[in-house]
């Protein structure tokens, strides 16, 4: 899980620094931020057991 919050924020550094390079007038990246935060956010949650439907049943 962490790992893959990791990759998610380097990859986007990566995508920022290729925006500022190459079209700088328009912040494209945004749209993969706004996309990929709420998947990153869902699989934490499932991660952390927010999710699991046998805990309710203990």
């Amino acid at each position: 899980m962490r790992l893959h919050v990791i990759v998610a924020l380097f990859t986007l550094l990566v995508l920022i620094a290729m925006n500022a390079i190459f079209t700088s007038r328009y912040p494209w990246w945004l749209w993969v931020l706004v996309a990929w935060m709420p998947l990153i956010a869902a699989h934490t949650a499932w991660g952390v057991g927010l999710f699991d439907r046998n805990k309710e049943g203990k």
